[in-house]
């Protein structure tokens, strides 16, 4: 009996298959460039999570925040001994992938490529490119409803080395993800194995203190450096908002005036209420936000990424 779903492709004992079974985008995978649905179960990011991801909006046909997507894409390379992939043949999948009238989601993998078995990575590695594209997921359609953050069950391990790398080891985030579902929450907070405040499960925390202070959790120890946090820090930063960064406990976040979460998908949205704590200027703080970073998008086109046309 064949048990395989429509629309699947057989690739024995050697390969992946990176397709679901009903694509809903033309050649929605690119591997090194190649319009292909399928990687060696040998390779290091599918065995070891070696490897790098970066998730990007895509808005008629262009990626936001390019110029800092980039930036940590080749930070974090770098950071793994990854080397540094060409920006060019990046450009080149997302402009295969979505054409100027496609909104959605861009994923980006960097491997190590094919190891073999082992945790000793090979001493010349050829590293291996996956491109995807997505649908957008409903919560980045308008705007996003304001969030109530628990605290997740799920603590983050310490470890500085990859500390800020958006590595494809995320079974922290999976199993965070998992609770939050079964709760029935959008989304909750995450703090390391020593308490301090780090982010949510899918998204950087910014707060503003009773002195109208902005504060952004210290990601030394663990957590993510998301592209949309260093834009809106620069703007912050720009319109005269100084932001610290720091170790934050959560008793010390009980006379926030406000705290918003954010990502590269589903931008900015308001955090009405902290381990059940309402937060009374957070929808309020989540609108001057988006307006930084829309107004710091629009100078973005012609400085990065421009579309060559086909």
């Amino acid at each position: 009996m064949n048990s395989r779903k429509p629309g699947s492709k057989h690739v024995g004992c050697c390969a992946v298959s990176l397709m679901p079974a009903v694509a809903r985008m033309d050649e929605c995978v690119r591997v090194d460039g190649r319009p292909v649905a399928e990687i060696p179960v040998g390779d290091r990011g599918l065995a070891y999570g070696d490897g790098i991801f970066r998730t990007i909006r895509i808005e008629s046909g262009r990626p936001l925040a390019w110029s800092e997507q980039w930036r940590r894409l080749v930070h974090d390379c770098t950071a793994l001994g990854l080397g540094t992939p060409l920006e060019a043949e990046i450009s080149a999948d997302i402009e295969a992938l979505f054409d100027n009238a496609t909104h959605g989601v861009c994923k980006i993998m960097i491997t190590r490529g094919s190891g073999g078995r082992g945790y000793t990575p090979p001493r010349t590695p050829t590293p291996r490119r996956i491109v995807s594209a997505h649908e957008l997921p409903a919560h980045a359609y308008g705007t996003p409803e304001p969030i109530a953050l628990a605290r997740s069950s799920v603590a983050l391990a310490i470890q500085p080395r990859l500390a800020g790398i958006k590595h494809l080891n995320r079974l922290e985030q999976v199993l965070a993800r998992t609770e939050c579902d079964n709760r029935g929450l959008a989304d909750a907070w995450m703090a390391d194995s020593q308490g301090f405040v780090i982010a949510t499960t899918m998204r950087n925390l910014f707060f503003v203190d009773s002195c109208g202070r902005w504060l952004t959790p210290s990601l030394t120890r663990a957590g993510i450096i998301g592209a949309t946090r260093q834009c809106l820090w620069r703007a912050l930063d720009g319109a005269g908002e100084a932001v610290a960064e720091s170790d934050i406990r959560p008793h010390a976040l009980t006379d926030c005036r406000g705290a918003i979460a954010c990502n590269s998908v589903g931008g900015v949205v308001a955090v009405s209420h902290f381990d059940g704590v309402a937060l009374a200027d957070s929808e309020t703080l989540a609108r001057y936000a988006r307006k930084l970073l829309m107004d710091m998008e629009s100078r973005e086109p012609t400085q990065r990424y421009q579309r060559q046309g086909r």
